[in-house]
């Protein structure tokens, strides 16, 4: 994860929306505590609301969805997002058992313990997004593996959980309603940075991950490419209904007109020749393969011309290229290739095909030498 997408990712609780919920449970929250055992449930509450939107803003950022998301009415159901009661009650179950630990042996070991889940937090939250499953998340195999494939994007991630570790130690909860108000934002507010550059350490490593959000430039590219076949099966549809009607011209005035107005004339002959290679009548192939030829030796696609020539051949062997340049060229690369018996076949009447050709003796001098 770069530079820049860090820091898009840290500014993602700087929006609106997360600025607005912070703010609005900041307040109360700071209620809540003052009204003492009265504000519990309130508590209870906006502290499952919190961290529900926490979760929402994790799948946001891992999923790759612009901006940041807004809590809805659906998002605040209590029986709806379970991870924050699952996390909840297993952070309060790891929590006691290290303190029963400390007592029996040191605190420095619970402390050590405390700050070894800390650290492996993100990783387990990450194992759960990836793989829907809170039982895998709980795998140390899991998540040692989903922390290697992150590499140093866990760094970063890591760096935000221990610096909301050290304000979780730093900040004291008392003194004045205003300074309350500010160290309960602060916390939230790296909570939020904590979920999203987690969220984002997802999606710039999903490839390695293996990961599949929703929105991604491999997802777009599938949808285009999806897209781009449909458009390219009605095109030759069109153009088989004209061509299978008799109406030669049409079909290929057809072609040559969307090959003009392509930013790369190459590809777009290259796969009607492969979509009309396989028609029953040649005709067209042959037609489209002319004007193919050249620019795949332009390219220095020589094997790619070599196989569509030979191909032609084989359909018909009157099948020459437009330009006498582009056959000798052929012809030479089919001799160098080993292929004695192809380029022997495109200088077969080289005079009729190409009557009156200036490379007529370079034609017969490359025929004496094939003959040989």
């Amino acid at each position: 994860m770069n530079g820049l997408a860090t820091l898009r990712y840290l500014g993602l609780p700087f929006h609106a929306a997360p600025l607005l919920l912070v703010a609005l449970f900041s307040v109360m929250l700071r209620l809540a505590l003052h009204a003492g055992l009265i504000g519990l449930p309130a508590l209870l509450i906006l502290g499952s609301w919190f961290f529900k939107y926490a979760f929402l803003l994790l799948d946001h950022a891992a999923h790759g969805r612009p901006g940041a998301p807004i809590l809805s009415m659906e998002d605040a159901n209590p029986l709806g997002e379970t991870r924050p009661l699952l996390y909840g009650m297993s952070v309060v179950v790891f929590y006691l058992a290290t303190a029963a630990l400390g007592e029996f042996t040191s605190p420095d070991i619970a402390s050590v313990l405390r700050l070894l889940g800390l650290l492996a937090l993100p990783a387990i939250l990450a194992t759960h997004t990836i793989t829907g499953s809170f039982t895998e998340a709980l795998n140390p195999a899991t998540v040692v593996g989903v922390t290697r494939r992150l590499g140093s994007s866990y760094f970063i991630v890591l760096c935000v959980a221990l610096a909301y570790g050290w304000a979780g130690r730093a900040v004291a909860l008392d003194g004045g309603h205003l300074a309350v108000l500010l160290r309960i934002a602060l916390l939230m507010l790296l909570w939020l940075e904590l979920f999203a550059v987690l969220g984002g350490a997802i999606h710039e490593r999903r490839l390695e991950l293996g990961f599949e959000p929703e929105h991604s430039p491999e997802r777009r590219e599938r949808r285009d490419e999806r897209e781009r076949d449909r458009e390219r099966d009605r095109f030759i549809d069109h153009v088989f209904a004209e061509y299978r009607a008799g109406a030669r011209g049409n079909p290929w005035a057809a072609i040559q007109a969307r090959a003009s107005e392509s930013p790369s004339p190459m590809a777009e002959y290259a796969w009607i020749y492969d979509r009309v290679a396989g028609w029953p009548k040649q005709s067209l192939a042959d037609r489209v393969a002319q004007e193919l030829l050249p620019l795949l030796l332009t390219g220095n696609r020589n094997g790619e011309a070599l196989r569509i020539a030979k191909s032609r051949l084989q359909a018909n062997e009157r099948f020459r290229p437009l330009a006498s340049e582009s056959l000798l060229r052929l012809a030479e690369l089919a001799r160098d290739a080993g292929d004695r018996p192809l380029a022997r076949a495109l200088l077969r009447e080289f005079d009729r095909n190409y009557p009156d050709d200036p490379s007529a003796l370079r034609a017969q001098r490359l025929a004496q030498e094939l003959a040989r």
